[in-house]
């Protein structure tokens, strides 16, 4: 072999432009279009505004205005109004005008507090304590159905002060809102009975009252279920629409009975159900509702007629006393209601079934206190110096209604300081989650819902920061559970290296081969011109 063949050939100019080309194209086009073609796209979120507006804790603003003519009267009741860490109070006073002095002696009470009210013009997320002339005969204190409480001028602000603190706020949503900062098992620990029945914080239910009719062929019950709702149900359901949106439906089941083995009681002549079999009874029929039809949480009452073969039928209690009510409350989805309905003695010459009614007044009224306990609604209790006007029907007074809007607004901001801080937290340890101009848009909504609700919260304005928070909630709550959000949240990092490793080990094996011509090419060039030189 001779020496001329072990000398390399040097590389032509049109390889080495073929080489430079050719990377060129796939470094300086390819590699940057595949760059943008599968780049995530993120929009832009308010990180450092959700860590300031989070830091912030909004406290309740209640404006207590009290008309007195005692001019030491607001210093004492300022000495005994505390705030807490949810509420912040602030108190002024005036004098009572004529008027209000000759409206004040009216007997009836439901006709004082109506015009008072009007005359003092408290308004939503406010209370007023009017201190009643020293010839009144009321009560020491009389608490309205609006938001005042009139008081006897021997009273002590004292007692004024805790009347006041128990109407603007129920200590079991503070135990609420704190049980969602902290792990499970220590929210089995801090929470109540109070706080574990009540339904989740949500903008809207489903209420459905259903009848259940096991022996429709021996029994036809009867039940004015539609003029009942309007009639008792509505008022209230219409006045807190806009805190609360509760759609009512109503069904009969025949042929379907509770999954019970009552036993007969000689010293009571009736079926006797005693307490610890009343959890059993929900799961033979929870598939039988219709929970699945609506996406939003359901409230369901039920009213049982007994069967001919349990009837009586009566819930005994642990301790072998009869149950008043005859109905048991279940948490965080409603009640039922056993209802004995007068069945005559069989007689042959009677046509079957058996026409009956169902008394629609006792159902209504158990619906609407079970609701109380399940939203929940704030409820004093009158003792020997408290006395509390009776509504006229089931709407709430004034001040009930302001301390369920205060409570869904605490709830509200805390659900969506959690859904915020948890979304940013996701989207930092994902990587490849895309986030669409709609998600960011929905949380930069959410955020600035959230910091008007906190304003107007401290600022007193309650009927906005309710429209505010359930707004934020809501929007917050479509950012996070959006199908865009969730499509790479199971799609790990190895995955990726299985995608591209096949796809760029080809394709760069001639590329690398093109820098190897260039880079030889050049380190000739040098070489000869160091000769010539």
């Amino acid at each position: 072999m001779s020496s001329t063949e072990n000398v390399k050939k040097p590389v032509g100019h049109e390889g080495v432009w073929a080489a430079c080309g050719f990377a060129l194209v796939l470094l300086v086009i390819g590699l940057p279009i595949w760059w943008q073609t599968t780049m995530v796209y993120r929009a832009v979120l308010p990180y450092a505004y959700i860590d300031e507006l989070a830091s912030h804790k909004a406290r309740h603003r209640i404006h207590v205005k009290l008309i007195t003519q005692d001019k030491n009267g607001i210093n004492r009741l300022e000495k005994y109004l505390k705030d807490n860490e949810v509420i912040k109070y602030s108190v002024s006073s005036r004098l009572p005008t004529p008027e209000e002095i000759n409206t004040s002696k009216i007997s009836n009470y439901h006709e004082l507090d109506s015009k008072l009210s009007r005359l003092l013009h408290i308004h939503d997320g406010a209370l007023g304590v009017f201190v009643m002339p020293l010839t009144s005969d009321m009560p020491a204190v009389l608490l309205g159905n609006h938001r005042t409480v009139y008081v006897q001028p021997n009273i002590s602000m004292e007692k004024v002060a805790k009347i006041l603190e128990s109407m603007a706020w129920d200590s079991s949503i503070t135990d609420k809102v704190k049980s969602k900062l902290v792990s499970v098992d220590e929210r089995k620990k801090q929470i109540g009975p109070g706080v574990r029945r009540q339904v989740p914080t949500e903008p809207g239910y489903d209420l459905t009252l259903t009848l259940m009719v096991p022996e429709p062929h021996f029994v036809k019950a009867k039940w004015e279920i539609r003029s009942a709702v309007e009639e008792y149900l509505n008022p209230m359901l219409d006045q807190i629409r806009n805190v609360a949106d509760i759609t009512v439906r109503s069904q009969v089941l025949y042929v379907t009975s509770l999954n019970i083995a009552p036993q007969w009681s000689d010293s009571h002549k009736h079926y006797k159900l005693p307490e610890e079999q009343l959890p059993l009874t929900i799961n033979s029929i929870e598939s039988k509702l219709g929970s699945f039809v609506s996406t939003r949480p359901s409230l369901h009452f039920v009213v049982y007629i007994p069967s001919s073969g349990q009837s009586p039928l009566h819930i005994h209690t642990q301790k072998g006393e009869v149950l008043q009510t005859n109905s048991f409350l279940v948490p965080r989805w409603g009640s039922v209601m056993i209802h004995n309905v007068d069945i005559p003695p069989y007689n042959e010459s009677v046509p079957l079934p058996i026409e009956v009614s169902v008394n629609t007044y006792d159902v209504m009224n158990l619906v609407v206190s079970q609701l109380h306990k399940l939203l929940p609604i704030p409820l004093l209790e009158s003792d020997k110096d408290l006395k509390i006007l009776e509504p006229v029907d089931s709407r709430l007074a004034g001040w009930q209604l302001d301390a369920l809007a205060r409570a869904r607004v605490s709830t509200y901001l805390t659900n969506t300081r959690i859904t915020l801080q948890s979304l940013c937290e996701l989207v930092g340890e994902i990587s490849n989650m895309v986030i669409s101009d709609e998600v960011g848009g929905w949380v930069w909504g959410a955020v600035e819902e959230w910091g008007a609700c906190q304003t107007a919260a401290t600022e007193g304005r309650l009927l906005e920061a309710s429209q505010y928070c359930t707004e934020a909630f809501a929007r917050v709550d479509k950012a996070f559970f959006h199908p865009s959000m969730l499509a790479l949240l199971y799609f790990p990092d190895n995955q990726k290296y299985a995608i591209y490793v096949p796809l760029f080990l080809p394709v760069s094996i001639p590329v690398i081969l093109s820098l190897r011509t260039i880079f030889a090419w050049v380190k000739a060039f040098l070489s000869r011109k160091e000769k010539k030189d």
